[in-house]
């Protein structure tokens, strides 16, 4: 190992090696094979990583040089991360829910040295990309092989067997990485146009991770359960503050299984976007539905009781004794029950990503799992805000981490400054000055509110891009364009920041719709055309066709056809013709909300209490 660390706080590569010199035989990751969850260390997780540092270099990676990575979140994932950043090299995350076109124009921009894909299957998704595919300096696939790549396997005994020549190399090389070195260019979605690369050094990481572990108070005796994907920033700096901090980290089969993963590892923390926790929610209150009036009421009363308690203890204050009493008996029948399905260890989990209904927050708190509400951005290196455990405000994303600002413009749009701002987006200079100014504020794009107390609130989004339940960065022009590609569509619109799927609310070409009807024999009655059988079946083939296109995430799952087009006489239109969202999406309201059966969590619990009476 290099002397790295004398510098315990500088880099990420200063982060792991002080905690390797701490923790080395204690176990950092874990991973469930075959039914069997496996383990590594703090030692072998760097002898295998500077294994494969030795071998990026002796293929050519040098410092600055990109390494892409095609995957699902996994061991292997972080293995290769940190030996590219052993070599001095970028990683450049592909997320691989993209469809192949997305991830290849990624691959272009980034113009990666080496990349390291998945399974063949990754693979094949890049074929198009055949001219960035044959400049490659190596293709490696984490299961099995591909036609002209390397097994990780292979690729790591590579550099195992450059033996000490290797590791004297990968010392030199290591040393020469510096605070300001790049470390990462992660793509995030636009409003419009292609994704662009978030320009992130190391310093962004140190900042944040120290950050972090002050606020939340994790330590090297806490284990995480990591659901969310690493091709993101939000999975990416749970690693990054596992480097700094010693705890081990514990990979999860899938989101479907994470629950089952959390009763078989027993994590003390976790983070994830709200779709899980809307899950956690839907699945518990229907099942006291389905066990009876009394049993449901039961569960009501004693969810009633925890949230009381919940807010008694946010602000402060001890339980009063009566509270005390019935807080008892809740969590006996109820809380402690439904708790379990995190596990027997859990001291608090995070949601980011996208916004947490308040409901929903409450609810948590009132069954005893904190979920502490965070607010950030690619651009910022994940976090910006957090809250507290025992500083909570239902409703908000908390404070500001410290070191960094917050402040709200003018016209609302909240602003940040601090450590944790990117170094700007690659090879898009125009576009870094349209949201960094000189002074280093950036422009989230959000709207927001700060109290008195200063928390914040995310009251709006002024830029046009939805972020789903379950994180997912969707930009809903590039949907609505496909969608008026069809000679059948006059209008269209996309919905779902918040919702766990995307839906869209279509108008019809009326000449189209005119020439079906004479055709067919139907009347000219626009109105009931459009409810018409035959013409829902040809939009929906109007609307596979658009899905075939585009990403699993950003997929339109259901739709409704409004009776008249959109105008600027009505007012869902400006005089350019923009659809004002707003005014769309509170004109429909009841129509949106009609496309999310069953699961909205305010229907849902109107529908358990009519049950319940």
């Amino acid at each position: 190992m290099s002397d790295a660390t004398d510098a315990p706080d500088t880099t990420m590569l200063t982060l792991f090696a002080a905690t390797v010199a701490r923790r080395g035989a204690e176990v950092a990751l874990r991973s469930k094979r075959s039914g069997v969850w496996e383990s590594v260390t703090w030692n072998e997780w760097n002898r295998r990583s500077r294994a494969l540092a030795a071998e990026l270099m002796a293929i050519g990676v040098g410092p600055g040089d990109r390494v892409a990575i095609v995957s699902s979140t996994r061991e292997e994932w972080v293995l290769t991360e940190l030996a590219v950043l052993l070599a001095g090299g970028v990683v450049v995350p592909i997320d691989p829910s993209l469809v192949a076109a997305q991830e290849c124009r990624v691959l272009r921009d980034a113009d990666p040295k080496v990349l390291f894909a998945e399974n063949a299957s990754c693979v094949e998704l890049l074929s198009d990309a055949g001219a960035e595919l044959q400049r490659l300096g190596a293709l490696v696939v984490y299961d099995a092989t591909a036609p002209g790549a390397l097994s990780f396997a292979d690729f790591q005994a590579r550099g195992e067997a450059r033996g000490e020549d290797g590791a004297t190399a990968v010392n030199e090389r290591s040393a020469t990485v510096a605070p300001s070195s790049l470390a990462a260019i992660m793509y995030a979605s636009a409003t419009s146009g292609p994704p662009k690369g978030v320009m992130l050094c190391h310093s962004h990481f140190v900042f944040e991770t120290r950050a972090i572990e002050s606020v939340l108070d994790v330590t090297e005796a806490d284990e995480q359960l990591l659901l969310l994907p690493l091709a993101h920033i939000y999975g990416k700096i749970l690693v990054a503050t596992q480097l700094r901090v010693g705890f081990t980290t514990s990979f999860a089969e899938s989101l479907m299984l994470a629950l089952d993963n959390a009763v078989e590892v027993n994590p003390t923390f976790l983070a994830c976007v709200p779709r899980l926790y809307e899950k956690v929610f839907l699945v518990a209150t229907d099942k006291s539905v389905q066990e009876g009036a009394i049993r449901h009421g039961i569960f009501e009363w004693a969810v009633g009781v925890g949230r009381a308690a919940a807010r008694a203890r946010g602000e402060g204050g001890k339980l009063e004794r009566w509270l005390a009493t019935q807080h008892h008996y809740a969590t006996k029948l109820v809380l402690s029950k439904v708790r379990a399905r995190f596990g027997k260890r859990l001291r608090f989990a995070v949601s980011g990503g996208a916004p947490l209904a308040r409901e929903l927050s409450e609810w948590f708190f009132g069954i005893g799992v904190p979920v502490l509400e965070g607010y950030g951005l690619t651009e910022t290196t994940a976090v910006a805000t957090v809250a507290r455990q025992g500083k909570i405000r239902f409703g908000s994303v908390g404070h500001p981490l410290p070191g960094v600002e917050v402040r709200v413009a003018p016209d609302g749009e909240v602003l940040i400054r601090g450590p944790n701002v990117m170094l700007g987006y690659w090879r898009h200079d125009d576009e870094t000055r349209e949201v960094l100014g000189d002074d280093g504020w950036l422009h989230t794009g959000d709207i927001g509110t700060i109290d008195a107390d200063g928390f914040l609130r995310i009251t709006d989004r002024k830029k046009d891009i939805i972020i789903t339940a379950g994180g997912k960065n969707v930009a809903p022009q590039n949907l609505e364009n496909l969608l008026k590609q069809s000679a059948w569509v006059q209008d269209a619109f996309v919905y779902g920041d918040g919702r766990p799927y995307v839906v869209a609310l279509l108008t019809l070409n009326a000449t189209a719709l005119l020439r079906f009807a004479e055709e067919t024999g139907r009347g000219d009655d626009t109105a009931k055309l459009g409810e018409d059988r035959e013409v829902q079946a040809r939009l929906q083939c109007e609307v596979d066709a658009v899905n075939e296109r585009v990403s699993s995430f950003e997929r339109i799952r259901r739709f409704a056809v409004v009776p008249r087009v959109f105008s600027v006489e009505h007012g869902e239109l400006t005089h350019t013709l923009k659809v004002k969202r707003k005014v769309v999406t509170e004109l429909y309201a009841r129509v949106l909300e009609g496309l999310y059966p069953r699961d909205s969590l305010s229907e849902l619990r109107a529908a358990a209490a009519r049950e319940h009476a």
